[in-house]
């Protein structure tokens, strides 16, 4: 096929470029791949410090609820004053300002930087790449260099892979907000199976406070309930070390300490340093924060539940919306024991619950579905990812090698899809990936035809009973769909335009043959399109095709 434009931009500005491609390429495969969160990011921190040729990556997680951003992987040459796990606050340092401004910042030379940490002896230059995801920050990945001026070449290429890793924090994310909804599921019907199994009111309360006492290792557990005049309370249980252990039936007026408070207000009170609260009344020295959470039973205040802990992080923005989500089972089973068993009142609460639960179920479902959904289709484009495309491709191999019938393949490759990204900026670049998505579905009719984005500019057309004429005709109806285009690319060694470059394969399966065959195939022929000047279509040099479009 002819070729439709060219220009040289010089070997060693290929050689860099290839290198790049073939950084990106590698992270999305360790994206798409099986492992949890860190291993992933441990894996690219490595890659880039590798590509980057620089002393010190990390990538961290941005709470900014908690105000605080976390180290989750780290490649470093030398010992540094950080580590896996370690966190601090946002807006410290370089990282924590990212963190904040959600901007990519470069320090060409730290020693003029006022708000330089440093964490390696030595650094002159630190690059710093906010990962972004639905508009807020979620992350930043961060370079560093024992070399001034170090990075002044690679900002692009850290902001590329930063959009990369995005998806990997929004499905972590996703995963772990199942894995919390599982777990308060779990814990609402343990309490509500304590609460049930209880004789009286005492033993319901005893139970309730030793559930959280062993559930959240709390240095101290109180119920207190309203007493009969409405005027105080009363505490009714607790659990753990505190000078008021002991104290059951024993009154609290309502006018002291963080609990009187939540009592006066009948709101939830959290104190994260009780140190700096006047209100709070000493009890354990150990304790760092309190968390009062009212009881209430439809509009009816029945009391509060008072949480005190020795670790400052342990009563997060989640963590307190889950213990106000169990509270509401206590103002449940206090009712059931104070109404002293009423049967039908029992079969109520019993059905609002179980109502609550498949409610809860349902919503469990919803999630896994969602996330089974994103673990199959790209974020940017919509259509299958990679992981999806293996899995069509092992099924539709089988099929054809069943039936006897043509397997084609098509491989394409956006010609100098880095450079339009430098060019035209990565908004444009993220667009330019959407139509060609758009040509592929519009130029494609049939349902068993899939198409999937096969890596960062890449793409794969799988088309079961397809010879290699017939995939070659519909090669060339996608290149001039997009052709008719005309999106511009300046910057294309190629043409005035986006293009592409195009690899077909066909072949029917046989017992003997691996689908690879037919990847590695059209992958060859795509190599040749690219080798021969691109925006092009190439086949194989050897391959077999039969059957019928």
């Amino acid at each position: 096929m002819p070729q439709l434009g060219s220009s040289d931009s010089g070997h060693h500005g290929r050689e860099r470029e290839d290198r790049q491609l073939a950084l990106i390429h590698r992270v999305a495969r360790v994206a798409s791949g099986p492992d949890d969160l860190r291993p992933k990011l441990q894996q690219i921190v490595r890659l880039l410090k590798d590509h980057l040729a620089c002393e010190f990556v990390a990538c961290a997680s941005v709470d900014v609820q908690a105000g605080r951003f976390r180290c989750e992987a780290l490649a470093a040459d030398a010992p540094a004053s950080i580590h896996v796990g370690y966190a601090r606050d946002l807006g410290s340092g370089i990282v924590g300002e990212v963190a904040v401004s959600g901007e990519t910042l470069y320090v060409a030379d730290v020693k003029t930087y006022p708000n330089y940490i440093e964490t390696m002896p030595g650094v002159c230059s630190e690059l710093c790449v906010a990962i972004r995801h639905n508009g807020r920050t979620v992350g930043v990945i961060n370079a560093e260099s024992l070399r001034t001026d170090a990075f002044a070449d690679d900002v692009d290429l850290l902001v590329t892979v930063a959009e990369q890793v995005a998806g990997l924090f929004a499905a972590d994310w996703l995963s772990h907000a199942q894995q919390q909804r599982v777990e308060l599921l779990g814990m609402l019907s343990e309490l509500s199976r304590t609460a049930i199994e209880a004789d009286s009111l005492d033993e319901v309360l005893q139970r309730i406070v030793h559930f959280f006492r062993e559930r959240f290792a709390f240095e101290s557990v109180g119920v207190l309930l309203v007493d009969d005049d409405a005027s105080n309370l009363r505490f009714s249980a607790h659990a753990g070390n505190s000078v008021f252990h002991g104290r059951s039936g024993g009154k609290w007026p309502a006018s002291l300490g963080v609990i009187g408070r939540a009592f006066r207000s009948a709101q939830a009170q959290y104190v994260p340093d009780v140190a700096e609260d006047p209100d709070y009344v000493l009890g354990n020295p150990s304790v760092v924060s309190e968390y009062v959470i009212p009881i209430r039973m439809r509009n009816e205040f029945l009391g509060l539940l008072n949480l005190e802990t020795a670790d400052a992080h342990a009563l997060c923005p989640a963590k307190r919306e889950m213990l106000a989500a169990l509270a509401e089972q206590i103002a449940g089973a206090v009712h059931l024991a104070v109404a002293n068993a009423r049967l039908h009142e029992i079969n109520r609460v019993v059905e609002e619950k179980s109502a609550a639960l498949a409610l809860a179920n349902q919503r469990l479902r919803r999630a896994n579905t969602q996330l089974a959904e994103l673990s199959h289709r790209d974020g940017l484009t919509g259509i299958a990812n990679r992981r999806r495309f293996d899995e069509m491709l092992a099924t539709e191999w089988g099929r054809a090698l069943r039936h006897a019938y043509s397997l084609a393949l098509l491989m394409l490759d956006i010609d100098d899809f880095k450079s339009y990204n430098d060019g035209y900026g990565h908004l444009a670049g993220d667009e330019a990936l959407r139509q060609v998505t758009k040509v592929l579905s519009n130029a494609l009719g049939r349902g068993e035809d899939c198409i999937a984005r096969y890596g960062g500019e890449e793409f794969a057309v799988l088309l079961p009973h397809t010879t290699l004429g017939e995939a070659l005709h519909v090669a060339a109806h996608i290149g001039r769909t997009l052709n008719r285009l005309a999106l511009p690319h300046a910057h294309s060694r190629a043409a005035d335009i986006l293009t592409l470059s195009i690899g077909a394969a066909a072949l029917v399966p046989q017992g003997e043959l691996d689908p690879r065959v037919l990847v590695n195939q059209a992958d060859c022929a795509l190599y040749r399109a690219k080798s021969q000047g691109r925006n092009r279509i190439e086949t194989a040099p050897i391959s077999l095709s039969a059957g019928g479009r």
